[in-house]
C-alpha cells in the first residue's frame, strides 16, 4: 500500500511539475506525512530526492522550448546553496526538540512546527494568487516586478525580462530565502518561485514555469546530498515516487503548452488551496 500510495503521489506531482514548473515538494512532503505516515524528516529528504529526478526529466522535456533563463537560475543559486544548508540544519535542530504536548497528546515538535509553516506559506500564496487572477482575467501584458523598483548596486541585466536591470544583492537574498525553504521543508521552491518570478522579478508565466525548473534542479541536487548525509532519505520510497513522476511529467508538459498564462495562474491557485486544506486537516487532528 505504501508503494502504491507513493506511485500515485509521484504521478500527480509529475503532472504539476510539467504544467506549472513546480517541483511538487509542497505536496510530496505533507502527503507522505499525512497519508502514508512517513516521519517528517524522511518525508522532507525523500521529497527532495524525488524532486531532483522529476525536475531532471522536466528540463530534458523542455530543452527545445527556449524558455528557460539559465542566467537567472545561476544568479539565484548563489544564495540558494547557502540557504539549503541553513534550512537542513534548522530541520535537524527542530528534530532534536523531541515532543510537544498539544491538548494532552504528545506530538513530534518537528512535525507540528513544519506543518504550521506549510499552512501559513500556502495560505499566503493562495490568497495573493486568487486576488491577482480575480482582478486580471486577460492574458498577461508587459510585466514589471517589485524587484525592479529596488535600487541596490551592483546590478545585472536579464534580457528575458521586460525590465531587464535588477539588483544582484536583492536576487542573491531572494535565492537564499528560497534555499532555506528547500532545506527546511523539502520543497523545490517552485510553489514560491513561480509566482515570485512573475510578480517580484517580472517574468512572464510560461518563462517563469520553465526557469523555475532549472533552479529547482540545482537546489534539489544540493538538498538531496545534504539530507542523504543526515540520513533523511529512503531510496525504496523514492523509487515509486520517481516512476510515477516521470509518467505524469509528460502529461503535464503537454497540458501546459495548451493553456494561457492566466489559466495557468488560476489552476495553480486551486492546487495550492488543496494542499493548504490537507495540511489544515492534519493540524486539526492534532489540535482537536
Amino acid at each position: 500500500m505504501t508503494f502504491l500510495g507513493a506511485l500515485l503521489i509521484g504521478t500527480g506531482v509529475g503532472i504539476l511539475t510539467g504544467m506549472f514548473g513546480v517541483g511538487g515538494g509542497f505536496l510530496i512532503t505533507p502527503l507522505l506525512n499525512v497519508l502514508l505516515g512517513i516521519p517528517m524528516p524522511i518525508a522532507v529528504g525523500t521529497g527532495a530526492m524525488q524532486i531532483l529526478g522529476v525536475s531532471t526529466a522536466g528540463l530534458y522535456r523542455r530543452r527545445k522550448e527556449n524558455l528557460t533563463d539559465y542566467k537567472m537560475a545561476l544568479v539565484l543559486f548563489g544564495g540558494n546553496f547557502v540557504g539549503v544548508r541553513l534550512g537542513a540544519a534548522t530541520l535537524g535542530w527542530l528534530g532534536s526538540l523531541g515532543n510537544l504536548s498539544v491538548h494532552g497528546e504528545q506530538v513530534p515538535a518537528v512535525e507540528f512546527i513544519v506543518l504550521w509553516i506549510f499552512f501559513v506559506l500556502l495560505a499566503a500564496i493562495a490568497a495573493w494568487l486568487w486576488y491577482d487572477t480575480s482582478r486580471n482575467k486577460e492574458e498577461e501584458s508587459a510585466q514589471v516586478g517589485l524587484f525592479a523598483h529596488i535600487h541596490i548596486p551592483p546590478y545585472t541585466d536579464f534580457p528575458t525580462l521586460d525590465h531587464p536591470r535588477l539588483s544582484l544583492v536583492v536576487m542573491s537574498y531572494f535565492g537564499l530565502a528560497l534555499g532555506f525553504l528547500t532545506g527546511l521543508l523539502g520543497i523545490g521552491g517552485g510553489v514560491i518561485l513561480v509566482p515570485a518570478l512573475i510578480y517580484l522579478v517580472g517574468m512572464r508565466t510560461h518563462r517563469a514555469a520553465a526557469t523555475s525548473l532549472a533552479l529547482i534542479w540545482l537546489s534539489s541536487f544540493v538538498a538531496t546530498i545534504t539530507h542523504s548525509l543526515r540520513g533523511n532519505t529512503d531510496l525504496l520510497l523514492a523509487i515509486p515516487l520517481l516512476l510515477g513522476g516521470s509518467a505524469g511529467l509528460q502529461l503535464g508538459v503537454n497540458l501546459c503548452s495548451k493553456l494561457g498564462g492566466a489559466q495557468l495562474r488560476r489552476y495553480f491557485t486551486f492546487v495550492v488551496l488543496a494542499a493548504m486544506l490537507m495540511v489544515a486537516a492534519k493540524l486539526g487532528s492534532f489540535i482537536f
